[in-house]
Order: C-alpha cells, then structure tokens, then sequence
C-alpha cells in the first residue's frame, strides 16, 4: 500500500511539473481589446505577426496594433515576442550568411 502511494505521488509530481513545462515553453502572446484579461482578445500572436507599438498604457499594458487594430498587450508578453522576433532574425541572418559562404 505505501508503495502504491509513493508511487501514485510521485507520478502526480512528474504530471504537474510537466505540464507547467509545457505552458512556460509556449505561452499564448494575447492582445486584449481592453487592458484586462477580462476583456475580448482581438488576436493571439503568431510567428509572423508584426506588432507596432503605439505607446506605453501602463506599468503592466502597452497598447499596440496588429493588422491594423489597436489593442493591448501586457508587457512582459511584447518583451517576450520582441525577443521572439530578434531570436529568428538572427538565425535568418546566419542561415543567409552560410548559405552565401557555401555559394564562394
């Protein structure tokens, strides 16, 4: 019986940590059509999304636009798609360099 509980509570460790890996890995970039989580999302931002900041909101919402609609974005999610974004071209920049270097 003690092993079956140690074994059901460390299965259930591994499913939580798990899944919290999962949602740490790819958070959804949401923009709201008001600043709250409350509120309508306009759009979930993919890979090739442009996303023109407009101005700050707040300490916590930056509004921006995104196909031409204006909405808000919390920050640390714009600083994680920033980062997204610097992250591919730096990678285009060097698959384009080594393709070029290959080609001499």
């Amino acid at each position: 019986m003690k092993k079956l509980l140690l074994t059901l509570a460390i299965l259930f460790q591994v499913v939580v940590f798990a899944s919290a890996h999962k949602k740490s890995n790819n958070p959804e970039l949401t923009v709201y059509q008001q600043p709250s989580k409350e509120t309508r999302v306009i759009k979930v931002i993919a890979e090739g999304d442009s996303v023109v900041t407009v101005r700050p909101f707040n300490n916590k919402w930056t509004i921006v636009t995104i196909n031409n609609e204006v909405g808000y974005i919390r920050n640390f999610q714009l600083a994680q798609h920033n980062r997204m974004q610097k992250a591919a071209a730096i990678a285009r920049a060097k698959a384009n360099g080594t393709k070029q270097n290959a080609r001499s």
